[in-house]
Order: structure tokens, then sequence, then C-alpha cells
């Protein structure tokens, strides 16, 4: 069963593709207002926003949750999987739902990108909301999350990490989302059965692991002019206390690059917060966001 086949999905979400910087992306939108933009982690796709997409389109907002370069049904290029293309990617995805604007809401890599978004394009984020996600100059470097980065370091090698800990791909994506959870049961096998077939996809799985192979090299360089700026618009993180891939310490340094900012912590849930714990992480999003519900 494909993520596009759910009962949900065929009363109400709207399936599309928009090109932006040379790549076309999925997406699944609901709803009309502000525009909301959703950016999923690895190993996920627009699924991981399910709980979500739904509740924010019927409190007035248009949510627009894609798949992102490389995974499940969108483009899988060669190249362009750093940070800087990333963020591009994201601003024509806007321009292209018809809007100058948008809050960006961003999980694990999609958090990644989300913290670098106002950074590149500030005039373009109206609010920031990020989960579970550290700036892309500290994932996995140097000591701090040793040995918790190691499957990280492992992808830097082409081939290996698809050949060593991917060849089954249904095993390890279930191990994936147990490993670093901390509510049981909260991701059913039918949920992960459908993340597993995304990434059976040609090029999929190697194309999502290109995000990493981009940390160190270009993207340590790329973000060098931007490690002291600053994330100026509205900003919320949402963080699953009980993460243990991406821990606190990561949301405290992210913390000290923004100028407003709200923070939900989020108990009994560890790395997969939205969907973990949707219905806290849902109403936490919703009343960040009650101002622009209200002036909409």
């Amino acid at each position: 069963m494909s993520a596009s086949q759910t009962d949900s999905d065929q009363s109400q979400w709207t399936h599309g593709y928009a090109t932006t910087n040379g790549v076309q992306l999925h997406y699944v939108t609901q709803g009309e207002g502000p525009l909301v933009v959703l950016l999923h982690g690895f190993p996920e796709h627009w699924y991981s926003w399910r709980h979500q997409i739904g509740p924010l389109a019927e409190a007035g907002f248009q949510v627009v949750a894609p798949d992102l370069r490389g995974y499940n049904l969108s483009d899988k290029p060669r190249g362009g999987y750093d940070i800087k293309n990333l963020t591009k990617d994201v601003r024509g995805l806007i321009r292209e739902m018809g809007e100058r604007s948008a809050t960006i809401v961003g999980h694990d890599w999609g958090g990644v990108i989300a913290l670098q978004f106002p950074i590149d394009y500030p005039q373009a984020c109206e609010k920031l909301i990020v989960m579970n996600a550290p700036l892309v100059r500290s994932w996995y470097w140097g000591r701090r999350n040793y040995p918790n980065n190691l499957y990280a370091l492992l992808m830097q090698v082409p081939g290996l990490a698809e050949r060593r800990n991917w060849s089954d791909i249904d095993a390890t994506t279930r191990q994936v989302f147990s490993g670093v959870g901390a509510r049981a049961g909260a991701i059913s096998d039918e949920d992960i059965a459908i993340f597993a077939e995304a990434l059976k996809q040609p090029k999929a799985l190697s194309s999502a692991m290109k995000y990493y192979r981009s940390i160190y090299w270009p993207d340590w360089f790329l973000t060098w002019a931007d490690r002291n700026a600053r994330i100026t618009c509205p900003t919320q993180f949402i963080w699953g206390v009980d993460d243990q891939a991406v821990r606190l310490p990561f949301m405290e340094e992210a913390a000290e690059r923004v100028d407003d900012l709200r923070t939900e912590l989020i108990e009994n849930a560890g790395h997969w917060v939205q969907q973990e714990q949707p219905e806290q992480v849902t109403a936490a999003m919703l009343d960040f966001l009650a101002g622009d519900r209200a002036e909409a």
C-alpha cells in the first residue's frame, strides 16, 4: 500500500507537482488561507505529517507537505543535495503555490532546512517551527553526538550504508522508527510499510543519503558566511524530550541563534515527535499560529 492510497488522502488531500530549482517535487495539500509548508526528515516523506495536515487545514491554513528532493515521488537528480539548493527548492515551492512567503515547519532533515531557510530567504519566512533538528553546522560534527552519529559517518562512503545497513529496507526502516522513538506503538506496522515502500523506489535510498553526504562537504563551507547569522522571525521549537538522536543540547545550541523563540517540550516522545504525540504537537502548532489564523 502506498502513501497515496490512504483513505484520508482520497477524501481530503490533493496531490500535485511543483517545478522548482530544476526539480519536480511531489506534494500533498489541503485547505485555504496562509501558507504552511511542512518539511519531512529521513527516512520519511510527506506522510510523516499525516496527523497535522487535516487539523491545520481545518483551522484555516493552506497546508503543503512536499516530498523533498530525492524522496518518494519527487525527482531524484544526481546532485543538488547541499543545504543552499535545498532551501532554494523550498523558496521555489512557495512561489509555485502562488505566495511570496510562508510559515516553514521542519522535522529532522526538514528541520535543518527550516533553520537555514530564514537565513537564506528572510523575507520569505513568516514564522518558523522546528522539531528535533539541529543547525546544519552542528549536526553530527565532532564528538558531541558520538557514537550516535556512526550511522551518518557510514553514509559518507557511497554504497556502503546501502549494502551494510539498508540491505533489508523493511527491517531497517522498522529498526529506525523503533530505535529513537519513545512511545511504543505510535507508528503502526502499516505506517512503517508505507515509509519502507517509498525508500524502495529507484534511487530513493541513495538520494536520501546524499543529504548526509553533503554535511561535511560542501555544507560546512557553504554556510561559513552564515555562522553568526541570526533568525529574526517568530520561531517555535517543539521537541520530543526523549530523543536519543537529536538531543536537547542541539536545541539549546540552535536557540542561541534565535531572537524570538517559544519552546514546547513534549514528554513521552522521542525523535518522531509529531507522530508519537500528534495531538500535543498539533495543538502547540495551532497555538503558535493563532495570530496568523485570526488575521486570515
